[in-house]
């Protein structure tokens, strides 16, 4: 799979990650290509799941004022029943699996302090959970609205928003 993108598709992408929802009439005029080009191009992009063209939340604006970052330090016995309880929770827009100090990095997204205090009470109940690390995001300075590649094809099936 080597050279899976060419200059053409890298020009598309940009400008699918500055507007997702350009036509791709507009798309073609830009690149100086035909619309059935971009449209094919589109196509094996998505389908070779290289790019997803997704609506991004704004969260701030949708009244989850409280954002952040939990490092979780885990019993390595029991990470997987621990993986399966935190990718079920609303709260949580981002979970990973680590290998370091931290067995997870998640990212969260809540009303109010309070209710980062009630998550992180939840959280640190779980079994396995020896210690978090929590940080409050105090201002967004770089958001890039990566698709990311999920490696279980049905978790992409069951993410809850």
């Amino acid at each position: 799979m080597k050279n899976l993108i060419d200059d053409t598709d890298s020009k598309i992408i940009t400008l699918l990650e500055q507007n997702g929802r350009i036509p791709n009439t507009e798309l073609a005029k830009k690149l100086k290509i035909s619309e059935t080009t971009v449209r094919k191009r589109i196509k094996r992009l998505i389908d070779d799941d290289l790019i997803k063209v997704v609506a991004v939340k704004n969260r701030a604006k949708l009244g989850y004022g409280t954002n952040g970052n939990i490092r979780i330090e885990a019993d390595t016995r029991k990470t997987k029943k621990l993986a399966d309880k935190l990718g079920k929770m609303k709260e949580l827009w981002y979970v990973a699996q680590l290998a370091g100090d931290a067995e997870f990095d998640i990212e969260y997204s809540v009303s109010t302090r309070h209710d980062l205090l009630l998550l992180l009470d939840k959280i640190n109940k779980f079994d396995g959970v020896i210690r978090t690390r929590t940080s409050i995001r105090l201002k967004l300075i770089k958001q890039l609205g990566e698709f990311i590649a999920f490696t279980n094809p049905s978790a992409s099936k069951n993410v809850k928003v």
